[in-house]
């Protein structure tokens, strides 16, 4: 059944005129006439008297215009969904490593949920392992990973940014008033540091291995703003993300120490799997990530 019979079919039911009908769609009075007839021959029932030129309503064709609306009514709504999509409702499935979200994205998410107050944004924190299989298995719809790169014939990227990983420490250690320090010499500092096999912390572990070196770490944290505060607090030596600390380095509140003999990076990439559908809604908020950071 065509949509463009039903919609005919009502407007000659409201104008109870052929020509008149045709001449408001656009149609020749003929292709009315055929129209209605299709019309009839699917329902197998008459739906106007035609007696003369006037045209009225049959019994079954009173019945029908309440079923024609309302299949009208369904298909414009339907022609109009990707439309009004503008209006931006629904869900965002987030992924995103935690330094990444303390450091640089809560202003996003702030600033996204005040345009757009009728999407509900959930944010998944983890490693880059655990977001990557939440992705692959659509618990999520995009993800701010901070490790190796994605591979390109799986993966959109979106964002790609090289992130070094500096050690850091108190602004009273000595280390920190030093230009050039050899990596062996942190060998005997108190370091605070990420779980074993954790993200930054194995690029660190690589180092010590390359250097035939040991470090204990005096306290293991997974939480970075933590790491951060006792940095701080007292004379601890740690391995971060330099865009974590950055506002910190520039207030003086933490120092980089300027190690010579090493270069320890890895990427931050913000990523959807190839094939996902971004919807409107998902796609102003990589606007306002990639508008913001």
């Amino acid at each position: 059944m065509e949509i463009r019979n039903l919609v005919t079919f009502l407007t000659v039911a409201e104008l109870k005129n052929f020509t008149r009908a045709a001449e408001k769609l656009g149609y020749s009075q003929s292709a009315v006439t055929v129209q209605i007839k299709h019309l009839e021959n699917e329902l197998g029932v008459t739906l106007f008297d035609r007696i003369g030129k006037s045209v009225s309503l049959t019994s079954y064709g009173q019945a029908f215009v309440e079923y024609a609306s309302n299949a009208v009514e369904a298909v414009d709504k339907a022609a109009a969904f990707g439309i009004n999509s503008d209006q931006h409702t629904g869900d965002i499935r987030f992924g995103v490593v935690g330094t990444i979200l303390s450091a640089v994205l809560i202003d996003v998410i702030l600033e996204y949920q005040r345009a757009y107050p009728s999407v509900r944004v959930s944010v998944v924190e983890g490693s880059s392992a655990e977001l990557e299989k939440k992705i692959r298995r659509c618990e999520i719809d995009l993800a701010y990973f901070l490790d190796y790169k994605t591979p390109s014939n799986e993966w959109v990227r979106i964002r790609e940014e090289r992130e070094d990983i500096i050690v850091v420490t108190n602004p009273k250690n000595p280390l920190a008033e030093r230009e050039h320090v050899k990596f062996r010499e942190l060998e005997s500092e108190k370091f605070i540091l990420m779980p074993k096999g954790e993200n930054y912390r194995s690029l660190f572990d690589n180092e010590l291995v390359k250097h035939d070196m040991s470090v204990a770490p005096a306290i293991e944290l997974e939480n970075t703003d933590m790491i951060m505060r006792l940095l701080m607090k007292e004379n601890y030596v740690s391995v971060l993300p330099e865009f974590s600390v950055r506002k910190y380095l520039k207030s003086g509140k933490l120092a980089k120490v300027s190690v010579d003999d090493i270069d320890m990076y890895q990427y931050s990439q913000l990523a959807y799997l190839k094939g996902k559908a971004i919807m409107p809604h998902v796609q102003r908020f990589i606007d306002t990530i990639l508008s913001m950071c």
